[in-house]
Order: C-alpha cells, then sequence, then structure tokens
C-alpha cells in the first residue's frame, strides 16, 4: 500500500474517495427527488455509504486472483513459489481495505447517532460471503484473463452494470428479481447486521455455495495454470 500511494499527494484518502463521492452522489440525487428510491428505513447517507463500501468488497474481491497473477506471472514463471500465495496477498489487501473504510463508516454512524445491536458481532460472516463470491468468479476468470486483456475490460464493464443491478443504493423488495443476483441477500444482510435489520432468507445458501465455488474455482485454476503459464512462457 505504501508503494500504491507514496506518489500520490492524498495517500489513504483515495481509499475512501471513490465510496465518499458515489455517496455524495446518491444523498443529492435522493435530496433533490431526481430519482424517486424506495425508502430504507435507515439515514439514507449511512445506508448508501455502506451499500458502496459493502460493493467495492465483492469488487475488489472479484478482481483481485486477475489482478495479482497478472503482476506477478514473470515472477512466478521463474519462481516455485505457490500460486495461492499471491492470490492470498489480494485477498489480505481486500479485506484491509475494507477494514479502513468501515472504521470511516462507524465515524459516519457516530455522528448521525445509528444505534447498533449485537447483529454488529455477524458482520465479519457477511464479509466473507462477498470475498468468497467474488473470488470463487476471479479465480474462473482469471486463467482466460491472462491469456487474452478483452476479460480484464469487460469485466470492468460488467461490474459498472452490476453496480446498478445490485441494491448497493437502494433498497430492494423481498420478492423482487433483484434476489436472483447472488451478491443481493449478502450485501443486504451484511448491510441490515449494521442496523440491527432480520438477515435475507436467501443469505446461508448463497453463502454455502460461495464457499463451495471456491473450492471447486480453485481446484479449476490447478487444472488450468499449467496450460496458461505455458503459453504465457
Amino acid at each position: 500500500m505504501k508503494v500504491r500511494f507514496r506518489k500520490s499527494w492524498l495517500g489513504y484518502l483515495w481509499l475512501l474517495i471513490p465510496a465518499a463521492a458515489t455517496a455524495l452522489v446518491c444523498i443529492y440525487v435522493q435530496s433533490r427527488r431526481i430519482i424517486e428510491l424506495p425508502d430504507s428505513g435507515h439515514p439514507y447517507g449511512v445506508f448508501v455509504l455502506l451499500g458502496v463500501v459493502l460493493w467495492q468488497v465483492f469488487v475488489e474481491a472479484l478482481n483481485a486472483p486477475l489482478q495479482q497473477l497478472t503482476a506477478n506471472r514473470y515472477t512466478m514463471i521463474r519462481s516455485t513459489a505457490p500460486h495461492e500465495a499471491f492470490i492470498f496477498a489480494g485477498v489480505l489487501e481486500v479485506l484491509l481495505n475494507a477494514s479502513v473504510r468501515l472504521a470511516a463508516v462507524a465515524v459516519v454512524m457516530a455522528i448521525f447517532q445509528v444505534p447498533v445491536g449485537p447483529s454488529l458481532l455477524f458482520v465479519p460472516l457477511g464479509l466473507l460471503g462477498l470475498v468468497g463470491l467474488g473470488l470463487s468468479f476471479g479465480l474462473i476468470i482469471a486463467p482466460l484473463g491472462m491469456l487474452y486483456d478483452d476479460v480484464g475490460r469487460m469485466l470492468a464493464v460488467v461490474t459498472r452494470f452490476g453496480f446498478f443491478l445490485t441494491p448497493v443504493v437502494y433498497a430492494a423488495p423481498r420478492d423482487s428479481l433483484l434476489q436472483l443476483n447472488p451478491v443481493t441477500p449478502l450485501l443486504q444482510t451484511t448491510r441490515g447486521w449494521f442496523f440491527g435489520d432480520e438477515p435475507s432468507a436467501g443469505f446461508l445458501p448463497v453463502a454455502l455455495v460461495a464457499m463451495g465455488g471456491l473450492v471447486i474455482a480453485g481446484l479449476l485454476y490447478r487444472v488450468a495454470r499449467p496450460h496458461v503459464f505455458g503459453r504465457l512462457g
């Protein structure tokens, strides 16, 4: 992180600026009634900031395998270091980024005097679910993404589009088609735990599928790895 931000005037603030800017835009749109959004029942500023931060957790976990493998591919070709170590380093960075952002959210919640309860203890489970789901998809995509740059570019387009199909800045009804999006129950439930809300019915099944998918994705990567690095070498 020091290397990444050492040439930046704002430094570590760049961990917070994108989420804060997105939240401010949404708050402005909501306050001016430019777009009518369903009432979440919570302070909208905190609600949308939490949504954006949790979405960033998923997206960074999704991008981590391809980014780490691409950045370190020459090292991996010439070294016997396990590839999983580089991917794990990316996951640790995702969790570190999330902890910094959530610390800032805690300050905002204190300013808005949002009460918290015992459900806050379950938030780490939600974070692991989001990371596991993103990492599962990311590991499946990574081998192809190392061979073709189009995959990384398309991934950026899909995540931007997915932002609007996931209840990040708005509340989605329980019977909405948005519930078919696997990120929806994980994000909604994790955000709800900050406010003491009941978990979504789809949280546990999706979380279990994400963990199982992570194992399968890891095995598929191991199968594809020699072929990919054989072409890269």
